[in-house]
């Protein structure tokens, strides 16, 4: 019966944009033109660099400096404190593939990286002060308690996940570190894999959010950021309302960002599952951070 009634909305889904052609394909422009204009420029430079920075053993050895000072804070060794730096840094979902790159060369063991999926996955500074604040809000100031915000809210997410990761595998020995030329072929090749992979979800789900605004004549800044983050933060109001969901929205990440997930980590054996709970958490805990910052910004 569930087969039958996905059937059904699948082929629904096809006829919808059959018979909404111009639209689709319209809307399938548009995020080609935002895939060449804003994410491949900011995401792949990234990618290559996390995946060389895992393959020549770079990680492991920053994160023996840094393991002192993040584990009380973050619940995790130096070498998954760099992947939250780096997803940090790198916006979404430079902070999955980090995690993913460290699991896959043994940096980290199964029951880290699950832990690290939930609050290392974050949106980059670059979105949230151009798109959110300087754009949308028209204000830098505004941008940057979003992103003041975005990382207390990760933190506080480390925090409070402790201890809940599977404990089911044990950490394997360190896979040999790559030659640097090995390295960079090898970062270059999956890192355009992953990135023709974002950039197809990300111009399927605005595709069907744009038809699904159409069919149905709702256009909620939450409903469509819930989906699409970007398509999300545009149509919010500069106000406190507006603010507020800006940065639930920013901590949630939007189903785009989760099935880009679900691309980086391809090959592991690691759930989407405390990445989602993670986030949702970060949401609730970013929309309440900005009710108390709104008051006097607003």
């Amino acid at each position: 019966m569930r087969r039958t009634g996905l059937a059904a909305a699948l082929a629904l889904l096809m006829l919808a944009f059959l018979w909404n052609g111009d639209l689709t394909a319209q809307a399938v422009r548009d995020g080609l033109a935002l895939c060449a204009r804003s994410v491949i420029p900011s995401l792949f430079p990234f990618f290559v660099a996390v995946s060389c920075f895992t393959s020549l053993g770079l990680a492991r050895d920053c994160g023996r400096l840094l393991a002192p000072l993040t584990a009380p804070v973050l619940g995790c060794s130096g070498a998954g404190s760099v992947a939250f730096l780096l997803g940090l840094l790198g916006g979404y979902p430079v902070g999955g593939r980090a995690v993913a790159e460290l699991y896959r060369t043994g940096s980290v063991d199964r029951d880290e990286a699950m832990h690290l999926l939930a609050f290392c996955n974050n949106c980059g500074p670059a979105f949230v002060l151009g798109v959110a604040g300087r754009a949308r809000f028209g204000s830098m100031g505004a941008g940057l308690w979003l992103w003041a915000i975005h990382v207390a809210a990760a933190l506080l997410t480390a925090q409070l996940h402790r201890g809940r990761g599977s404990r089911s595998a044990p950490l394997r020995p360190d896979a040999p570190a790559l030659s640097l030329p090995d390295a960079f072929l090898r970062a270059v090749i999956d890192g355009a894999e992953t990135m023709l992979q974002v950039c197809a979800f990300v111009v399927f789900f605005l595709a069907v959010l744009r038809l699904v605004t159409v069919l149905t004549g709702l256009s909620h800044p939450a409903l469509a950021g819930a989906v699409e983050l970007t398509g999300g933060i545009s149509l919010l109001t500069p106000d406190r309302a507006g603010f507020i969901t800006a940065a639930a929205l920013l901590g949630w990440g939007g189903l785009s960002v989760h099935c880009q997930t679900v691309a980086a980590l391809r090959g592991t054996d690691l759930s989407l599952r405390p990445q989602l709970a993670g986030k949702a958490l970060q949401a609730a805990l970013s929309a309440s951070l900005a009710a108390v910052v709104s008051i006097w910004l607003f």
